[in-house]
């Protein structure tokens, strides 16, 4: 554990440590501060999406928090978390690729003729979505209060984790792991609405 006065200057390796010895708020928030604009540029310029780059970014971080054991320790730490971050990119592109591509995706100056070419959506794809929307607000509303509150100052209004710990008295590393556990309860009630969607809500992707 390191060694702290008020004017010390912990290495990224002393925060590591911080977070294997369970002192994550103060750890993560400042490893948030040092990386969290670097990751998210560096993954925007993958993904090209600014949206879901602020939740890949996040979600690097919920790694730092949840898999820090992984990092091996005299290692160049900044190099193995761009390496993360590469990966949950890559991540991301691949779910992408796999999905259909979006109508609201389309961005040229020629879209008009592309769009009136469009056939109407059938009503049964339209009732899908419907009937989706009416679960997925069953199944937030269902949530835990504590896990409720998080994913929609987090992940409905699009609040950094480390801005809602402070407006709710939590550290980030809290915020996080109920983001996460929000979310893997979501996925499971919502399995089998997510399959017949055109495209999945960025939430689950």
């Amino acid at each position: 554990m390191p060694q702290r006065t008020p004017q010390t200057v912990l290495t990224d390796e002393d925060l590591v440590l911080l977070l294997q010895a369970g002192e994550s708020h103060e750890a993560l928030t400042e490893l948030e501060a040092r990386y969290g604009k670097r990751i998210y540029h560096f993954v925007h310029g993958m993904i090209r999406d600014p949206h879901l780059a602020q939740d890949v970014t996040q979600e690097v971080f919920e790694k730092v928090l949840l898999k820090n054991e992984l990092y091996r320790p005299g290692t160049n730490f900044r190099a193995w978390l761009f390496e993360v971050a590469r990966n949950q990119a890559l991540t991301m592109l691949r779910s992408r690729s796999r999905l259909p591509r979006p109508v609201s995706a389309i961005q040229s100056t020629e879209d008009t003729d592309l769009l009136n070419s469009l056939p109407a959506r059938p009503g049964g794809e339209e009732l899908v979505e419907e009937e989706f929307m009416a679960a997925f607000q069953s199944a937030v509303d269902d949530l835990p209060e504590h896990y409720r509150t998080v994913f929609d100052l987090c992940v409905r209004k699009g609040r950094p984790y480390q801005e809602a710990g402070a407006e709710l008295g939590l550290p980030t590393g809290t915020v996080a792991i109920r983001i996460m556990r929000a979310r893997k309860r979501l996925f499971s009630a919502l399995q089998q609405h997510l399959g017949r969607l055109r495209r999945p809500p960025a939430c689950f992707q």
